[in-house]
């Protein structure tokens, strides 16, 4: 029996829902669709910028020899981690490692030497002392990438002795020139220290240990040390201590700090030529991994002492633009993250808040407080006498003041020689004497009494008549022959306006000189004479005003320098070099 649905049948669904579902899906496809369509234009942005419209650049890197390898690694994954584009140019990364020293002068003058690489964009020398050398040419404030502190390279047995003493930096000029030095500390037959100060390309190190050193026995602490304590008498003394220790040394000294690194590793016993060298830590790190030496640890000297701090600076100079400028910024940035400072750590650098290398082949100790970083006058002082060490020497000084002398040239001169004095080591000796003075101060060791009594004089030189120069000169001579010392220079200093001729005095002068030569005794005579221009000759030739003074010279040896009396920094470097 068939069903028959009436006159309205089954009820019919309504239309209103179904319009609304599909009103829904449209909008959901249509909202997706934007996203999808946004999305693509954006990529699309992003691959049109990374075309690199204005091409590709080169972020030239120059860097301190010790951390260039590590850097290198870094820059390669900069570039490889994610592409780098600044301002529409592709940017990849290349370091170059260079020594600090001609960087900073290549920087300073603005004009950079093609034999040290490209020209930088971003400069990471060793430490703060190279950045302040190129002052000029840095970008806002250098940020520190890592730290290694100074230590000295020494054998594990004379690491051991000196641990024992609690050597620290001051006493390292006395271990360096006292007779079997190292026998005090339990190791005999060692002698002396034996520290190599190597003066080559390559050796901050050198610099910063003699900074060390002339911080210590000046109390400087944390410094940073000025010229005027890097210039005092104890921290000359100390340098000059260490200074000719080390150059009896010979060719195993250096002339670079590698060098000498294979000299301590190559016999690292008492009959070792050299027995330690200064080195930043992480030197010392990458030769051990790197079994370019065995056998040999670190000793660290208590007390403050210079840091290799590694900053990195930001070059600002002509061939630099904001391009290279902001993406050295982003390197730096990307190099101190965590992930990257872990491979700096890795290499052997100090990093705040990473580990040491597992398994390190040498002592990682907890550092003592960084000495600051001096500005370059004093470490330019601290060179100085590195190479030009002050060795024992007896120097009997004679100014003329006499009334033919400028008022004003002979306040200059006395205050030169005060400034001298000051600065002279306690193991040289000096007398004084001047043209209107017979009392005048006998040759003597610089003692304090010593010392007392050359100030006096000094303060107390006044001007009047004299009988000649020769006269005065045969008086000082005497008085330097007999201080004479054997195992030192001798000397004597005439500074002087000019001569009185006289004949008698002259050949009795020539009389003496050849008597005293004659019993072994030499002694140079050096003439500063107060005139313009500046010159210096040793041998004889005419003046009308110096002629027999220069023939004397010539005859012992010494100097004849004529210089401007107003010209107060030549006479002063002069009068040094003369009287040290």
């Amino acid at each position: 029996m068939s069903r028959h649905r009436g006159a309205g049948g089954v009820r019919g669904i309504s239309k209103g829902p179904i319009i609304a579902v599909v009103t829904l899906v449209l909008l959901v496809l249509a909202t997706i669709g934007w996203f999808r369509l946004r999305d693509h234009i954006d990529n699309q942005g992003i691959q049109a910028a990374q075309t690199c419209v204005e091409g590709d650049a080169v972020l030239e890197i120059s860097a301190d020899p010790t951390i260039a390898p590590t850097l290198t690694t870094l820059a390669a994954q900069w570039t490889a981690d994610t592409p780098r584009v600044i301002r529409d140019h592709c940017l990849t990364a290349h370091v170059t490692a260079t020594a600090g020293t001609p960087a900073a002068a290549a920087l300073a003058d603005a004009a950079w030497n093609p034999a040290l690489g490209p020209e930088p964009a971003l400069w990471v020398p060793l430490d703060t002392r190279a950045t302040t050398r190129a002052e000029p040419a840095v970008d806002g404030q250098p940020k520190s990438l890592a730290t290694s502190p100074l230590v000295l390279a020494v054998p594990p047995e004379l690491a051991h002795a000196l641990t024992s003493a609690g050597t620290d930096w001051s006493r390292l000029p006395a271990l360096q020139t006292r007779r079997d030095a190292l026998d005090a500390l339990g190791l005999p037959g060692w002698g002396t220290l034996r520290l190599a100060l190597p003066t080559g390309a390559g050796t901050d190190a050198t610099t910063a240990a003699v900074e060390a050193v002339a911080a210590a026995v000046t109390t400087t602490g944390t410094g940073p040390l000025t010229v005027d304590r890097a210039e005092s008498q104890p921290a000359v003394a100390a340098v000059t201590a260490l200074a000719l220790g080390a150059n009896t040394i010979g060719a195993a000294a250096g002339p670079t700090t590698a060098d000498a690194l294979i000299a301590v590793a190559s016999a690292p016993t008492a009959t070792g030529e050299v027995h330690a060298v200064p080195i930043v830590e992480q030197s010392l790190y990458t030769a051990l991994k790197n079994h370019t030496v065995a056998g040999i640890t670190t000793y660290r000297p208590p007390g403050p002492a210079p840091h290799a701090d590694y900053p990195a600076a930001i070059v600002d100079a002509p061939w630099v633009d904001e391009t290279l400028a902001r993406a050295a910024a982003e390197f730096v940035d990307y190099v101190r993250q965590p992930e990257q400072a872990r491979a700096l750590a890795d290499a052997g650098f100090r990093v705040d808040g990473q580990p040491t290398p597992a398994g390190a082949p040498l002592p990682f100790e907890p550092t003592a407080p960084a000495l600051a970083a001096p500005d370059p006058a004093t470490v330019d002082a601290l060179l100085y006498t590195r190479l030009n060490p002050v060795p024992a020497r007896s120097t009997t000084v004679l100014i003329d003041t006499s009334a033919s002398t400028r008022s004003d040239s002979s306040t200059t001169v006395t205050t030169t020689l005060a400034a001298i004095l000051d600065r002279s080591p306690d193991h040289s000796a000096i007398g004084l004497r001047t043209t209107t003075d017979p009392a005048a101060v006998a040759l003597g060791a610089l003692t304090a009494e010593q010392r007392a009594a050359l100030s006096q004089a000094l303060a107390a030189r006044g001007t009047g008549n004299t009988n000649t120069t020769f006269d005065a000169i045969a008086e000082a001579y005497r008085d330097t022959a007999d201080g004479y010392t054997a195992d030192r220079p001798n000397s004597l200093l005439i500074i002087t306006t000019g001569i009185d001729d006289d004949a008698t005095a002259r050949e009795e002068l020539l009389d003496l000189i050849a008597e005293t030569h004659g019993r072994g005794r030499d002694i140079r005579i050096d003439v500063v004479m107060l005139d313009a221009p500046a010159t210096t000759t040793t041998t004889p030739t005419i003046a009308t005003d110096g002629g027999d003074l220069e023939t004397l010279v010539a005859d012992t040896g010494g100097t004849f320098t004529t210089i401007d009396p107003d010209d107060g920094t030549t006479l002063s470097d002069t009068l040094r070099k003369l009287m040290f």
